[in-house]
């Protein structure tokens, strides 16, 4: 074969290769937008349905919202060992309101410092300080819990230790859940990037969960409502992302997500399960707090 037919058989080769790989590009740009356009009502749904609760929530008759926010978790939280803000109580008890509250602050958190698509666990020393944050919160909640069953203990239990321990468990959730949706659901998700980099960048986090718990503790009742919220929204929204993340998987989205638009879909439907589990969750204990069975 001559140098001129063998350039020749090159030319046409590199010629159908592209011409493929211009064809798969245009296909996946129309299954893209095809996609786009199916998941468009469903984002005018998941709106709706989302104004629709919220409203239930603020403005149903009946009873105080603080207690109708204690009524929605009460089959998923404890609700002992109770906090008060301005007279008013939390709908999480004292431990459960650091986790979630920080839960909720991480993740705002990982967003704001450009994390969206990291997924990455941290360095070693820093996951190890995450690691270091539950084994902590354990060793706290056995300690109360002997203290709550009369057995013998390390030292006498407190709320704000309570909390405190319960906030390095957030940060701890909100990065592994971050991790494992990224990861799980994204297609552009950055797997060089950790979630955090530096210690900096986790005691920008504890500097903003110690506002939080300086706040509940020097009884500064014009927070209530913001820490409130950040609690319940944050134990809610842990349920809901695990619903969000297996109702995703399910229906295929595995791998293909380059915006959060585009799982409204899911989303939408992963609703009906937290609801449900919510519901039945709390209407369960309700029954068996009235029976006697438990307090």
């Amino acid at each position: 074969m001559s140098e001129n037919a063998a350039d020749e058989v090159i030319r046409l080769a590199q010629q159908q290769i592209a011409e493929r790989h211009a064809r798969e590009a245009r296909e996946q740009a129309l299954r893209i937008e095809g996609r786009a356009r199916r998941e468009t009502p469903w984002r005018w749904m998941f709106t709706g349905a989302g104004a629709v609760l919220l409203l239930a929530l603020l403005f149903s008759p009946g009873a105080p919202l603080q207690w109708k926010m204690y009524a929605v978790v009460h089959g998923v939280c404890a609700q002992e060992h109770n906090i008060f803000l301005g007279g008013m109580q939390f709908p999480l008890c004292a431990r459960n309101s650091g986790i979630y509250m920080s839960f909720l602050l991480t993740l705002g958190y990982i967003y704001v410092i450009g994390r969206g698509r990291a997924g990455r666990i941290p360095p070693w020393p820093i996951s190890a300080a995450l690691i270091l944050f539950v084994v902590i919160m354990g060793v706290d909640g056995f300690n109360s819990l002997f203290v709550d069953i009369s057995q013998p203990h390390l030292y006498t239990p407190d709320n704000r230790l309570r909390t405190l321990t319960g906030m390095g468990m957030g940060i701890s959730i909100a990065v592994l859940l971050h991790i494992v949706l990224n990861m799980t659901l994204r297609k552009d998700v950055d797997d060089t990037l950790p979630v955090l980099r530096s210690w900096w960048e986790l005691l920008g986090i504890l500097a903003i969960d110690l506002l939080a718990l300086a706040a509940i503790y020097a009884n500064l009742g014009i927070m209530f409502w913001p820490l409130a919220f950040a609690a319940f929204f944050g134990i809610t929204g842990v349920l809901y992302m695990v619903a969000l993340l297996l109702t995703s998987l399910f229906m295929g989205y595995e791998g293909s997500i380059t915006s959060l638009r585009q799982l409204a879909r899911p989303a939408t439907v992963a609703i009906i399960p937290t609801l449900i589990i919510l519901i039945a969750m709390s209407y369960l204990r309700f029954w068996l707090e009235t029976q006697g069975l438990i307090l």
